[in-house]
């Protein structure tokens, strides 16, 4: 065999080596590195999925908490007259109604009014419209405080009243109506009328 022959292979094989020696640490630190990307990718998903999670227990706390605040609104904790009698004046003035008096009463559940209407001077043929838009449902396991209303207006405003009664956020059933007209020559529906109503509100100890 040739000389130089010899001396290349030898190059070749020293290179090899070396290569060999050199590389194969960086091919090690490749392999580990794959392997921690692959641990750290599966905790990353971890990660994701526990976040994920989280935002829909939040999101579901904060529609409860709407839901609670909601309940607390409609059905408060105590009588919360003060904050009755602003409701009430509202929803009298925005309707165009004058609320001359208003008087307060504890009322057992047992014995609660029932819905009724009276008419008086030949408004019977409303009480038909008026006794549509009464509520009836009592929520179990509460206080009823009866309101007693005292209301001067016209009869469509008595109706979009007893509208707002109807939607308003705290709970209020209409238990009594009465109405009695001052037509002055004019139609019931034009004239001024005296309302009284008498309400059942419902609050928790």
């Amino acid at each position: 065999m040739n000389r130089p022959i010899v001396i290349i292979i030898i190059f070749i094989a020293l290179t090899a080596l070396v290569a060999w020696q050199y590389f194969m640490p960086i091919f090690d630190k490749v392999s580990e590195l794959r392997g921690d990307l692959k641990t750290w990718q599966g905790k990353l998903n971890e990660t994701q999925a526990l976040s994920r999670k989280l935002e829909f227990l939040k999101n579901k706390y904060n529609t409860m908490s709407d839901e609670i605040e909601r309940v607390n609104q409609a059905v408060p904790k105590g009588e919360d007259i003060p904050g009755l009698l602003v409701q009430l004046e509202q929803l009298a003035s925005q309707n165009g109604l004058i609320l001359n008096s208003v008087s307060f009463a504890m009322a057992d559940s047992k014995k609660a009014k029932k819905t009724t209407v009276v008419a008086e001077n030949s408004l019977s043929a409303a009480t038909g419209a008026l006794s549509s838009t009464l509520k009836s449902s009592v929520p179990v396991g509460t206080k009823i405080l009866t309101v007693d209303l005292s209301l001067t207006g016209i009869h469509n405003s008595f109706r979009t009243f007893l509208s707002a009664i109807e939607e308003n956020l705290r709970i209020m059933d209409v238990a009594t109506i009465n109405f009695s007209g001052k037509t002055s020559g004019l139609s019931p529906e034009s004239s001024n009328q005296d309302f009284k109503i008498s309400l059942n509100v419902y609050f928790r100890e």
